[in-house]
């Protein structure tokens, strides 16, 4: 139960396997640093035309609003 042999490699592979994922995730910090610095300077260089959305009017009667007023109110109440 006690044999330090067992521990000595537990701790050991405990370690390696630590370190393994310690050293991942700081490559994949820094490559996602890198890469965020990378996609800022390609927006600057040939930046993307958004074009703006044509906004819509909605087509509604002032009896719709009303009742929809008349519900949220009676449903704050309740």
């Amino acid at each position: 139960m006690l044999n330090p042999e067992i521990w000595t490699q537990g701790l050991t592979t405990m370690a390696v396997g630590m370190g393994i994922v310690f050293s991942f995730l700081v490559i994949l910090v820094f490559s996602m640093l890198v890469l965020s610095n990378v996609i800022g300077w390609l927006n600057k260089v040939c930046p993307v035309a958004v074009p703006e959305a044509k906004q819509v009017k909605k087509v509604s009667s002032d009896d719709a609003e009303i009742a929809l007023a008349i519900a949220v109110a009676a449903k704050s109440v309740w």
